[in-house]
């Protein structure tokens, strides 16, 4: 064989140079496969990173000292109604008491804008979000103002979403009978889950002189219509509880990690 080279004028390719090939080769490949692969997952990438905006409203609150962060694992991880095709789903809660603000995370397919071409009869397919968000409390309350930003892979839009004029505080005092219902919570307090007149919830807690509290929003839902089609009295097309005070809640301890300070996510007044 090394006779067969020389006579053609070339030297035989070494095992070391052969050698070298086979490792540039292995490597180009793998290289390929890796950047595909990144390219594949954020484009495929299903839940948001997490983001705290950084309103006005809460940077007034931080200039005069710390703020309480609260998160609630989402009650209604995605809607469940009649229309079905139309599939958003909810991420990160949190709630700042000091700046009366409920921040929630929604996110949907793409293919949920196509539903909502068919559904409405629409020439296109929306390019943008066409959504129209409220937030609707026990009471019967709707709270129509809040702020936004959005992200997006390929596959999913995600909307940040920042509800003004929430107060999750908001109780009365009244003088605390116990009833047939009570319970007590581990520090030996009264705790008593009753309905009023219209069937909805009342949490009453009492403090250590027997008066109780009587919150009157425990439950908060996050209604979606079609931006040219709100009904309030319609049917929505997706409508999910966001926060629920009878469930527990956490203290975020890191929260400013999360705080979106440079604006990556530029904040948007909608409503």
């Amino acid at each position: 064989m090394e006779d067969e080279y020389e006579e053609n004028g070339y030297a035989e390719p070494s095992k070391a140079g052969k050698t070298v090939k086979t490792v540039l080769k292995i490597l180009f490949i793998a290289l390929g496969i890796t950047v595909y692969g990144i390219f594949l997952l954020r484009s495929c990438l299903r839940n948001p990173e997490k983001h705290i905006l950084y309103t006005k409203e809460l940077k007034a609150a931080l200039g005069s000292g710390d703020v309480t962060v609260y998160t609630q694992k989402p009650y209604d991880s995605i809607n469940e109604n009649e229309h079905g095709t139309f599939q958003f789903s909810i991420h990160d809660i949190y709630y700042i008491p000091e700046t009366k603000q409920l921040q929630v995370t929604v996110r949907y397919n793409v293919a949920v804008l196509k539903d909502l071409k068919n559904e409405y009869g629409l020439l296109s397919v929306p390019e943008e979000d066409v959504f129209d968000y409220s937030l609707l409390l026990d009471s019967g309350t709707r709270l129509t103002s809040y702020q936004c930003a959005s992200t997006s892979t390929s596959r999913y839009r995600f909307k940040y979403i920042v509800f003004d004029n929430v107060d999750l505080e908001d109780f009365t005092l009244q003088k605390y009978e116990p009833g047939d219902a009570a319970i007590t919570n581990s520090e030996g307090r009264i705790v008593a889950h009753e309905t009023d007149q219209y069937g909805r919830t009342i949490l009453y807690e009492t403090d250590e002189n027997g008066m109780a509290k009587v919150y009157t929003n425990l439950y908060v839902s996050i209604e979606i219509y079609y931006e040219n089609d709100v009904n309030y009295d319609a049917l929505p097309l997706a409508s999910m509880i966001v926060f629920n005070r009878t469930y527990s809640y956490d203290k975020v301890n890191n929260y400013k990690d999360l705080i979106d300070y440079d604006g990556k996510l530029p904040i948007v007044r909608e409503r």
